[in-house]
């Protein structure tokens, strides 16, 4: 599969405002304009963003950050520190949906995240209805650790991938929450 990402331009913000008015994402991410605002600006320090590029086609967008110690603490996460990487996807061009673009970027991102010793583990949040998001970051290796509630957002799963060479940094946070996995 040919799959490269690119850093967001200026020129992609016309085609993002239109995934982000698309039924399927909008049902997911929300209202297209407070979205479209935040991909406009400069990523915030330790964030990236890009757009998914497959077989010569902009097909979607990738995101990943440090999370900050507040937004991890207000979705009920306090236990997960702030050094993983947090990753989002949107696909937005209907046609590419089911294609594995979503988790060839996804895995994409996690191998480059977990190259960086400090990163411990990289992680996802899906709401628990988006069960396409989910299934693209299982294909990618990540498992499901738990539901949580992120007010006012809904139920969520979240998912982790762990380093090839340890899955012990997350195995703390499955028994600590065993009663909690799906």
């Amino acid at each position: 599969m040919n799959l490269r990402l690119r850093e967001i331009s200026n020129e992609d913000l016309p085609l993002i405002r239109q995934w982000l008015q698309a039924d399927h994402i909008r049902s997911v991410w929300g209202d297209p304009n407070a979205n479209l605002v935040l991909l406009s600006e400069p990523p915030a320090h330790g964030a990236w963003r890009a757009i998914i590029e497959a077989q010569g086609r902009e097909v979607g967008v990738v995101l990943w950050q440090h999370p900050s110690r507040d937004e991890l603490d207000a979705a009920g996460l306090s236990d997960i520190p702030t050094s993983v990487i947090d990753i989002d996807i949107m696909i937005g061009e209907p046609t590419a949906l089911g294609s594995g673009f979503g988790s060839s970027a996804i895995r994409q991102v996690a191998e480059a995240a977990l190259s960086d010793p400090r990163v411990p583990f990289v992680m996802a949040c899906a709401r628990l209805d988006n069960l396409a998001s989910q299934r693209a970051f299982a294909k990618a290796g990540f498992r499901t650790v738990r539901e949580f509630d992120d007010v006012p957002n809904g139920r969520y799963v979240l998912m982790i991938r762990d380093r090839p060479e340890a899955a012990e940094p997350t195995k703390a946070l499955d028994h600590r929450f065993e009663g909690d996995l799906l």
